[in-house]
């Protein structure tokens, strides 16, 4: 019998955000190592999006789902502790989990947009394998609940809910690892609560949201064994200005350098990695 295999999704995240992040991932795709995506629920230009996806049949593609900037797909009207007074959804991260915290947050107003998300691309034409939560929403229970209820609705075998274990990285930077910590002890919970549907492999890259570079991403290779794993990037021809209050600024274009860098193409071919999709491993 062969020795098990280390299969190895490497997902971009935010696809639709804006024309440059959706352009570079899709050159990672083609010059690098990226070899699936997730599309924002409420992408705005989905026109676009759908045209660029169009252009990479073989990029695998899930669906981003958001409670958080932007405005809702479902009747804001219909979602009275999801948005704001503005009928757009808050702006950061903190406020929606301040509402959470308050019980101000009413699942079935998050299974409604969820599913008005999904609907709404594959309504496109996109054919999603997957999804996940922006700003990684999913999570918290609730929201994770409402997430897998919505992913059974329309037949969606995988859900991002395995987090990386501890590194080196969340002690040299206490801040992140706190972040990192807490999505744990939360996504530990959430799986607690959670059903049968398939969720995925184990996913790497929380700490680096928005700064992998090539060290990065060979010490994240290096810790993978045998089975199934998510390498969570964030790409784009572009640098983003505005994040979360605290955060630095996602660096979008040094991760497309890196995920295109031969170095990594070469680190993965050696480690016998097989590059795949969501949908490849149900």
């Amino acid at each position: 019998m062969s020795d098990p295999q280390t299969l190895l999704v490497v997902n971009a995240d935010d696809f639709g955000q804006s024309p440059g992040t959706s352009r570079g991932i899709v050159r990672a795709h083609r010059e690098g190592v990226v070899t699936s995506t997730s599309v924002l629920g409420n992408c705005e230009d989905l026109a676009g999006v759908a045209a660029l996806l169009a252009e990479a049949p073989e990029l695998g593609v899930g669906v981003h789902l958001t409670l958080v900037g932007g405005r809702p797909v479902a009747p804001a009207v219909s979602l009275p502790t999801l948005t704001n007074a503005d009928g757009g959804f808050p702006a950061h991260a903190e406020d929606f989990f301040k509402s959470w915290m308050r019980g101000r947050v009413e699942v079935s107003e998050m299974e409604r947009e969820f599913d008005a998300q999904i609907s709404r691309l594959r309504d496109a034409g996109v054919r999603p394998d997957h999804v996940n939560t922006h700003r990684h929403l999913g999570f918290v229970p609730a929201v994770g609940r409402a997430m897998e209820t919505v992913a059974r609705k329309h037949g969606i075998p995988g859900i991002r809910s395995a987090v990386e274990r501890p590194t080196l990285a969340w002690v040299t930077s206490p801040a992140r690892g706190l972040e990192a910590g807490l999505l744990t002890g939360l996504a530990w919970l959430t799986r607690r609560q959670m059903g049968a549907l398939r969720h995925g492999p184990q996913s790497w890259g929380f700490v680096e949201v928005g700064r992998l570079d090539e060290v990065r991403i060979l010490e994240l290779l290096g810790r993978m064994g045998p089975g199934a794993h998510e390498l969570i990037c964030h790409p784009g021809e572009e640098d983003d200005v505005e994040t979360e209050p605290g955060e630095p600024p996602h660096l979008r274009a040094h991760e497309l350098v890196a995920l295109t860098s031969h170095k990594v193409r070469r680190a993965f071919e050696r480690r016998g990695v097989k590059l795949c999709r969501w949908r490849d491993l149900f």
